[in-house]
């Protein structure tokens, strides 16, 4: 409770309610790295949701090292030059990770008009008492048409949601402003030196690589993190949301 009295400017009585606590909790675990925000989020989650089985993946950092490898392809050293910088941002990338796919998976949870489709779907497809037997509905690996069909309508619907994408464009401005802005203008203090073995001459001596990175290769690199994030920060999300939509159906046989 000590959480909340130290930010009661926040919020006045009338907006005490499940989404703004979420919101506010979620924001303090984003942009500050508060984990006991993090840990009474979930429990949140467990007791006034009834979510149980919330396992995000964490996905993000394989791609964008593939990503900083692709921008900067023809800089010395792009191997650790991407190993530095994306050890440097992981835990903020991880973090920004979880908050979409809370997120995703508690509207998904909570879709009626969604999981009462997609229960219908699994009825014709597995049967009351598969319903009942299984743990999992349609999560992932998915060969009927039908279902993949559903699932594709529902992530179409999400990227057509101008309120999600409002929503996500705002939490990465401000997540990349208050976390990653300084951290990426400061890169070349984080980036390792790199000494390579030259033989030249019949001479050979260690020769150091230039791996820093020059203001406009930054600001180029800038960019793309935050396009890489808008576009993972979905994936998370409809992700997420489908993860929530299948579990809740499972949840009405148990």
């Amino acid at each position: 409770m000590n959480l909340f009295l130290k930010e009661k400017n926040k919020f006045n009585k009338d907006s005490y309610d499940l989404m703004s606590v979420r919101r506010f909790l979620s924001d303090n675990f984003l942009l500050r790295a508060d984990v006991t925000s993090a840990q009474i989020l979930l429990n949140i989650c467990n007791i006034e949701e009834a979510i149980e089985n919330i396992y995000p993946s964490y996905i993000s950092l394989v791609h964008l090292k593939k990503d900083i490898i692709s921008i900067l392809r023809n800089k010395e050293g792009i191997e650790l030059i991407a190993y530095n910088i994306s050890n440097l941002i992981r835990d903020d990338i991880n973090r920004l990770e979880l908050v979409m796919y809370l997120e995703g998976y508690i509207n998904g949870f909570n879709d009626k008009d969604v999981v009462n489709q997609l229960e219908i779907l699994a009825f014709k497809h597995l049967g009351l008492e598969e319903l009942y037997k299984r743990r999992k509905l349609f999560n992932y690996e998915l060969k009927d048409l039908k279902i993949l069909e559903f699932k594709k309508s529902i992530f179409n619907d999400l990227r057509k949601s101008k309120e999600l994408l409002l929503f996500i464009k705002r939490s990465i401005v401000n997540f990349y402003i208050k976390t990653l802005r300084l951290k990426i203008k400061d890169i070349n203090s984080h980036i390792d030196r790199q000494l390579v073995f030259e033989f030249k001459d019949g001479k050979s001596k260690f020769v150091e690589q230039d791996s820093r990175l020059r203001k406009k290769e930054i600001q180029f690199l800038s960019k793309k993190i935050t396009r890489f994030m808008f576009a993972d920060a979905m994936k998370v999300y409809e992700n997420a949301y489908w993860d929530g939509a299948n579990d809740k159906v499972i949840k009405r046989y148990k």
